[in-house]
Parts: structure tokens; C-alpha cells; sequence
């Protein structure tokens, strides 16, 4: 798998490479690969639906594109270092570091591109209708999939369909045409009746799919409708048609025509050990290279790690979203239960060296915080579940699969969308408890799903998949976008903006620490911990223009009609 799609690709760069939309329509084709010279048969339209899949590993190799899901209540980032645009969009400010907004951009409209060229030339080559079904899939899937991500950051867009040059002149697109080229997409890409499983590489890995399936078509529709049904379109006629959608897949998963269920232990959902499981239906796979990085790579294994722990601290937890996460598995398999020292004693992230209350200096962890480990690696052997207990891999390129939906986050569409659809709650409630009886050891959280009327089990759906993805900034619906579609970011906004007087930690806790001279101490906190979120939000609330994200300046300089 991971030779041929390197192959693939690097034969194809010279077609595929392109820096930005704008650019690519104004570049002078001589001396490159064109379509009508490329497109002729099997092989090279492999090596076109490979490097479509090198621009999708391109999409989240790194961190940048994730930035604009910081402003979800999840995720902050660490105050300093090189995080300006990480704590702008987490501050709801207009960033004088623009990468985030640059790079999510630009990767998903390079995906356009080559998807594009599929789409117009693929057709025109000698092979059979299966294979072309295969290719034009995936094609119209990626294209659906990037329009998808951008309308919810950005609003009204440039569409390009076609690759055509435009002069940097493309209109606009409202936000409900986008829409409905997105549906138009993925209902071409259901028709392509691609594979529900596929069996060789580079399509397959260790028996589970990496291309685009029939199965993971119908769950991004369930996504796009329940999106079209919350802000800014509020059609809420289009819930019944994600859970429509959500019910095909779940119905397959019971008649054993798709192969994916939950697994039986939350801790193995980030496990690196446990790269390839059948929970995903759609996932980024990334073929590690050597002698350093590349889009080839994923380079989040740091991401999650406090930064006064030799981490990056990229993505790192609000304390409210902590404090209001539920316990159990899942709370403990999301978060370090405890933080690790340099001299290996596990503190709690709250414990100061001197047990007294913490004064900004006293800290035994500076970033005074929990700590996600979704992306966290131990050190050594690497065949198990994430343990907080051990060393951590310092390293920061892997091949660790990124798991852009779940099945578990399908059942919560459904549950959520019938709910609101205000259809029949028998299934939906059973597909709420099935994800509560892995997530809570407290088994009433799953017997009072029985007692739910429709307004509460879609809210409680609603929470309960903000949990399953929360601190995840690569799934295809995060925390943020749970929260846009809702319209309640400006929610996040009065909080942090606010008195912030949670009590985080109560008076009278036993605390393990540890002092300045290395050894383990346990203490009883001394007064109740209230503490802000260390960056603070003074910008002012400007609706729509706070909600959605600016358009990239750069781009902005090259077509005027990219104005909000």
C-alpha cells in the first residue's frame, strides 16, 4: 500500500502540484502533464485518484489547517511560542498570523483541483465502468467533502467546477448554493455505487477500507443535512433526511452489508496500537517517511502534549470543557488522567510544588491544565492504548490514522436528527445508549435515556458527540462545528468574555504533587479553584463576521470579490 501510493503520487506531482486555486488558473501549462494527454487508461488514472489521496493526506499532515476549529469550547492553545493563530481564532480576533487561515484554504481547494480533473477527464480514458464508478467516487466524495469543510469556515465561496482560467474574477457563491453542489456531489458519488468493502491496496489496509465506501457517502450526507438544517439555513425539514441517511448505515451495520460497529473499549479508539479498526468509516492513513517531513507524514503526535511537557500544546483543553466532560472510559481514555514529570512522578495537573494555592508560579506543570492524548504515542513498543503512566514518544512524524468519522458519531446523528425530525424515538434512544454503555461507568446514564421526550434526547445526542469528538480537530465534524451549526459559539464568547467563576477543582481535594526537589507529595487543595482561561477574549462580538472566519488576505489580493 504505502510503496504504490508513494509511487503514484511522485509519478503524478508534476500534474498535481499547484500552490493555490488562483494560481493554478493563471499558470502556463508548458512543458507539464496535461489532461489531454494523461488521461488514457487504468494506470495513469490510478496514479491521478493517488495523488487526489496525496492531496488529502497534504489537507491535515500538520496543524495549521486545524486552527480554525479552535473556536470551539474544547480546545485552546498554549499563551506565547508560536501559537498567535491558534489563540486568535480560540479569541475570535482577526489573526496577524494567518496560516491557519491560509493553509485550510489552500489544502482544500488543491483536493478541488485534482478532484476536478478526474471528474471533466476520467471519463474519456479506456477502462471499464466499474473502475471509472471507482474513480469518479472518490472524486466527487474529496470535492463534496472540501466544499463541505470550507462553507462551514468561511461562508459564501468561489466555486470552481471545472478548472477553467478565471482571471482571479469568480463571484461569490451563496451559502445554500454551495449546499446544493455538495448534495449534487455526494448523490453522484452514491451512484457510482462504490465498493461497501474493499479487499487490496492501495483501496484497503489490514482488512478495513481507506478509499471512499458506499457506507461513508451515506454517513457525510447525514453530516450535510443535519448541517443544512442548523445555522445559517435553518431548514429544519432536511433533519428527517439525515437521519434517513444515518438509518442506511446503521441498518447495514446490522445486516452485516457494512463492517463497522463500536469497539468494545473506548481506549481503543486512539490507540496506535489499534491503527486500523472497523469503528472508522472514513480515515486518513499517512506512510511515515525518513529524513524529515512530509505531506506523507502525520505531524500531530506532539500536538496534544502540554508545552511545559516537552509538547507543542497546539490543541490543549479548555478547563470548563474538563470540568463538564463525563466520567468514565471515555473521559479517561480523552484525557491524561494524570500528567507525567520529567522525573516520572504523576501529578495532578492542578497541584502546585508547594501545595499551596497557586499563585501563577508555583505550578508542578506550568501549562496548569489537563492534558488531551488522542494523538499521544508512548515511548517503545506501541501495541497498546495510550498509558499515562509511562513515557510518551518525543517524536513528531508518524503514521497514525486520522479518523475523520466514526460509527459512533453515526448512531448520534441519527439519534439527534430523529429526534428533531420528531420520528419515531425507539431506535434513536437505543442508538444514544449504545454509545453511553462504552463512554459512563455510571450505568443511569444509560437507563434514563428511556425516559428522554424528543427536545431532550436531541440535545443530549447533541452533547454526548461533542464529547465523542472533543479535543479531535481532524474529524469531519468537530466540537467548533457541532457548536456553528447550533449557532451557539457566541455562547463560548459570553463565557470567555465573562466572570469564568467555575469552581474547577473543590476545596478539600487530595492532590498529587510533587516538590521542587523531585519527590511525590500528596496534599489537600486548600481553597476551591476558580481560574480564567489563560487568553483572554476582548474582541468585540460581530455576528456573522465572528462566527465564520476571514477570507485568506492573500487571496483577498487576488479577488476582490472575496469580501464578506
Amino acid at each position: 500500500m504505502k510503496n504504490k501510493i508513494l509511487s503514484g503520487c511522485l509519478m503524478a506531482a508534476s500534474m498535481f502540484m499547484f500552490s493555490s486555486c488562483s494560481d493554478f488558473l493563471t499558470e502556463d501549462p508548458k512543458g507539464k502533464l496535461t489532461p489531454d494527454n494523461f488521461y488514457t487508461n487504468q494506470n495513469e488514472i490510478d496514479m491521478a485518484v493517488n495523488a487526489l489521496y496525496f492531496k488529502v493526506q497534504s489537507y491535515q499532515c500538520n496543524s495549521n489547517p486545524m486552527i480554525l476549529h479552535c473556536q470551539g469550547d474544547d480546545v485552546t492553545s498554549t499563551t506565547g511560542s508560536n501559537k498567535a493563530a491558534y489563540l486568535s481564532a480560540d479569541a475570535y480576533e482577526s489573526p496577524t498570523d494567518t496560516k491557519g487561515l491560509e493553509d485550510g484554504w489552500r489544502r482544500m481547494y488543491q483536493i478541488i483541483l485534482v478532484a476536478n480533473d478526474i471528474i471533466s477527464n476520467a471519463p474519456k480514458a479506456d477502462l471499464s465502468q466499474e473502475n471509472l464508478n471507482l474513480a469518479m467516487g472518490q472524486a466527487y466524495y474529496w470535492r463534496a467533502y472540501s466544499y463541505f469543510t470550507l462553507v462551514r469556515l468561511f461562508g459564501p465561496l468561489p466555486m470552481n467546477l471545472n478548472n477553467e482560467p478565471d482571471n482571479n474574477s469568480t463571484p461569490l457563491t451563496s451559502v445554500e448554493d454551495v449546499y446544493k453542489q455538495i448534495l449534487e456531489d455526494l448523490d453522484n458519488a452514491e451512484k457510482c455505487n462504490l465498493p461497501a468493502k474493499y479487499d487490496k491496496s492501495p483501496q484497503a489496509i489490514e482488512g478495513q477500507n481507506l478509499y471512499v465506501s458506499q457506507q461513508t457517502v451515506k454517513a457525510t450526507l447525514a453530516a450535510v443535512y443535519m448541517s443544512m438544517a442548523g445555522y445559517p439555513l435553518n431548514k429544519t425539514e432536511y433533519y428527517a433526511e439525515a437521519a434517513k441517511k444515518a438509518k442506511e448505515v446503521i441498518d447495514g451495520v446490522k445486516n452485516g452489508t457494512y463492517n463497522h460497529g463500536l469497539l468494545e473499549k473506548w481506549e481503543d479508539v486512539y490507540s496506535y496500537g489499534n491503527n486500523h479498526h472497523f469503528e472508522t468509516l472514513l480515515g486518513i492513513d499517512y506512510n511515515t517517511t525518513t529524513g524529515g517531513w512530509s505531506d506523507f507524514d502525520s505531524q500531530f503526535s506532539s500536538c496534544h502534549q502540554l508545552s511545559s511537557l516537552q509538547g507543542w500544546g497546539d490543541f490543549i483543553p479548555e478547563r470548563k470543557f474538563w470540568l463538564n466532560y463525563p466520567d468514565g472510559p471515555r473521559k479517561d481514555a480523552v484525557f491524561a488522567k494524570q500528567l507525567r514529570t520529567s522525573q516520572g512522578v504523576l501529578v495532578d495537573w492542578w497541584a502546585t510544588q508547594d501545595g499551596e494555592p497557586y499563585n501563577g508560579e508555583n505550578a508542578v506543570v506550568s501549562d496548569y491544565r489537563p492534558m488531551f492524548v488522542a494523538f499521544t504515542v508512548n515511548d517503545g513498543p506501541a501495541a497498546a492504548p495510550y498509558d499515562y503512566t509511562q513515557p510518551f514518544w518525543g517524536g513528531m512524524c508518524i503514521n497514525k490514522r486520522h479518523q475523520l468519522i466514526r460509527y459512533s458519531e453515526v448512531l448520534l446523528w441519527y439519534a439527534e436528527s430523529a429526534a428533531r425530525a420528531n420520528l419515531d424515538l425507539t431506535e434513536a434512544k437505543n442508538a444514544l445508549k449504545q454509545v453511553r454503555q462504552r463512554a459512563y461507568t455510571d450505568q443511569t446514564k444509560v437507563s434514563e435515556v428511556d425516559n428522554m421526550n424528543a427536545d431532550q434526547l436531541a440535545e443530549a445526542a447533541y452533547l454526548e458527540h461533542g464529547y465523542e469528538v472533543g479535543g479531535y480537530v481532524i474529524a469531519m465534524v468537530t466540537r467548533r462545528s457541532d457548536e456553528f451549526r447550533m449557532n451557539r459559539l457566541k455562547e463560548n464568547y459570553d463565557y470567555r468574555t465573562g466572570d469564568q467563576n467555575l469552581v474547577l477543582i473543590p476545596k478539600g481535594t487530595e492532590t498529587h504533587s510533587m516538590g521542587k526537589d523531585g519527590k511525590a507529595f500528596t496534599y489537600t487543595l486548600k481553597e476551591d479553584l476558580i481560574l480564567k482561561e489563560n487568553m483572554s477574549v476582548t474582541a468585540s462580538w460581530n455576528n456573522e463576521k465572528s462566527i465564520y472566519h476571514n477570507y485568506p488576505p492573500k487571496e483577498v489580493e487576488k479577488n476582490p470579490n472575496l469580501q464578506r
